[in-house]
């Protein structure tokens, strides 16, 4: 059987194991020789497809089973699956394992990434979904990467295969980005060009439908129309991106979370959300803070001691700043908001969590299939 029933990881479990997190980040010398033969001179290619759904269990029942019989049908895996309640949001991280010579992923691994996106633009609606991360379409964000010795050319033709596919017979707008972007444009530059960070349902909130300006954009393929319930799909290649958050509890200096009557910490959320950006864009590159960083500050819920603000990071080359140097940065920034007097919280940085594997341990995984 090419797929193998895969491991799930929910965040809130994860922000609590934050140091195996990081320890799937290293590579040890002797792991990697460990492996031999079984990896060396191969690779592989990803797709993550991230989907506006993470709550509704018969709707991700259904998507998680669309993957595995389309991963047995066309020879793929699904490696991962990454559901985020909090966020209503899901990734799914499918794969295929390629020997020296292998180029062909865009098929079986398009095929998959597509049939699976199909599924979910039947079953969710964008306009009733809501959540506390952004997000511009029911399938939101399709990355593509290459693993191991590919080249990275793979990616780029998985990246318009899979465009082409859900443009031309899906009718959904896609934009490209990365290496597949003649454009050459980023995914936080068309993000930030098409509202996708534009709160529709007050600080840290996103409901309805995802509008863009005018309500047409310029795709590389499907139509110009965005429609209300589908949205917008960027796909895009790129080397691999470490996703790795942080929550951080705003603890309330004076007296309880100020609340809304209900319950509800609304008032305190909101808050707290604004303080967090400000942490967020100390620690991104592009506020000045840690090299090839991109974060963003969003509600996470809360427990008894306050509201949690997650810190979520695209490290776009961990080399140069890992999970390690993100944390112990997140918890500098918490110790110099907390000393502010005029700060209306105490921060408490926790233990940060990788929301998906390592590129090697993807490959091990793949390896193990053929």
């Amino acid at each position: 059987r090419v797929c193998r029933p895969r491991r799930r990881m929910a965040a809130s479990a994860l922000a609590t194991r934050a140091i195996r997190g990081l320890a799937t980040m290293r590579m040890s010398t002797s792991s990697a020789a460990a492996r031999g033969k079984a990896t060396k001179a191969a690779g592989g290619c990803v797709a993550v497809v991230y989907i506006s759904e993470g709550k509704d269990a018969v709707v991700m029942d259904e998507l998680e089973s669309t993957a595995e019989r389309a991963c047995a049908k066309h020879g793929a895996r699904v490696v991962n699956v990454f559901r985020d309640v909090e966020y209503n949001r899901t990734g799914f991280t499918l794969g295929v394992r390629l020997d020296v010579g292998e180029v062909d992923a865009a098929g079986p691994l398009g095929a998959v990434a597509t049939i699976l996106a199909e599924r979910a633009l039947s079953l969710v609606d964008l306009r009733e979904h809501a959540a506390t991360h952004p997000r511009c379409g029911v399938v939101d964000h399709i990355s593509c990467h290459v693993v191991g010795d590919t080249d990275a050319g793979v990616a780029v033709a998985l990246a318009h295969r899979i465009g082409a596919h859900i443009g031309e017979h899906l009718s959904v707008p896609v934009l490209l980005y990365g290496a597949a972007s003649a454009k050459k444009k980023g995914l936080a530059d068309l993000r930030r060009a098409h509202g996708y960070f534009r709160e529709t349902a007050g600080a840290g909130g996103w409901a309805g439908a995802h509008f863009v300006e005018g309500g047409f954009v310029d795709p590389e393929y499907g139509p110009k129309q965005v429609l209300p319930a589908a949205g917008i799909v960027m796909v895009g290649a790129t080397p691999w991106v470490c996703n790795y958050n942080v929550p951080i509890c705003a603890v309330e200096r004076f007296g309880k979370l100020t609340t809304n009557g209900d319950g509800d910490d609304a008032t305190s959320t909101s808050r707290a959300v604004r303080a967090g950006r400000r942490l967020a864009k100390k620690l991104s590159e592009r506020g000045g803070g840690l090299p090839g960083v991109q974060a963003m500050a969003l509600p996470h819920g809360h427990d008894q001691f306050g509201v949690i603000v997650e810190i979520a990071c695209n490290l776009l080359d961990s080399k140069r700043a890992g999970p390690q140097a993100v944390q112990m940065e997140i918890k500098r920034l918490c110790a110099l908001e907390t000393s502010d007097g005029e700060c209306d919280f105490d921060w408490d940085a926790r233990d940060g969590y990788v929301t998906n594997l390592t590129p090697e341990t993807i490959l091990e995984r793949l390896a193990a299939e053929r």
